[in-house]
């Protein structure tokens, strides 16, 4: 008699991602950018970062940490209805293609980084990939003076919205001191015309989450987390180098769903 196919359980992909590894998904996901650019020479020329957060497969029992996933931790997550909403578990920082929608490289933390202290990492990430990129859009959470001008020792364009916090005369004029030095002026119709394309990150995290399984997640731990977060870009990236070998671009934005 034939048994039935036995279901993997949470325990048997554990194993598998432990045996995977962050490592090899990496250099798997840098293969794939490589072969992009094959048929894109300006892949990664507009560069978008953005940050989400996912919540942990733990409860949180312990304040601020878990006694089942110590890694974890609670961090920002959205603005809704005038209150601030956190959420305990891990943040995906992601360097996307911001005009073709497609994640060129991601970073995981737990939840409580500070996304603007990732920025640098996440661009030397993009170059280590030989990403021509030309231009860098982020929102006003990665704003600060280092980061323009680690941006611009890129050999790249900042287009970073301004945060009034950040400094006093930000708060009372709008403007950095330093914003005349700035390659692309501020509020500038160029630089508005890319700030426009700064959902770009927000609507690949948004795929992500909702048709490639960021958001259920099921093993505990940074390194199987971050592995984890990795094969969700790479099949983003896998369905975005089936369309350019099809030679339909308008595919990259999308994700294929097969019926039968």
């Amino acid at each position: 008699m034939v048994g039935l196919p036995r279901v993997p359980t949470h325990q048997t992909f554990s194993v598998f991602i432990n045996r995977l590894g962050e490592d090899r998904v990496r250099r798997l996901s840098e293969l794939i950018v490589r072969e992009l650019r094959k048929y894109w020479p300006d892949f990664g020329r507009v560069l978008t970062v953005d940050g989400t957060v996912v919540k942990a497969y733990a409860k949180r029992n312990r304040g601020f940490r878990s006694t089942t996933d110590p890694d974890a931790r609670p961090g920002y997550k959205d603005h809704r209805l005038g209150k601030i909403l956190y959420e305990f578990g891990y943040r995906l920082t992601i360097a996307t293609d911001g005009e073709r929608e497609i994640p060129l490289t991601g970073l995981t933390t737990p939840a409580n980084a500070n996304e603007s202290i990732l920025y640098p990492t996440i661009l030397r990430q993009a170059k280590n990939l030989g990403t021509p990129f030309e231009v860098v859009i982020a929102d006003a959470q990665y704003d600060s003076r280092k980061n323009i001008w680690i941006t611009i020792r890129h050999g790249a364009k900042p287009v970073i919205q301004l945060n009034p916090r950040s400094s006093k005369i930000a708060k009372l004029t709008g403007k950095r001191r330093g914003d005349a030095l700035l390659p692309i002026p501020r509020n500038s119709p160029r630089w508005k015309h890319y700030m426009a394309m700064r959902s770009a990150s927000e609507r690949v995290n948004s795929i992500l989450k909702k048709h490639l399984g960021l958001e259920s997640l099921k093993v505990r731990g940074l390194r199987r987390v971050a592995t984890f977060f990795l094969i969700c870009i790479v099949a983003k990236q896998l369905q975005a180098l089936t369309a350019a070998r099809l030679g339909r671009p308008d595919l990259s934005r999308n994700v294929l769903v097969w019926s039968y």
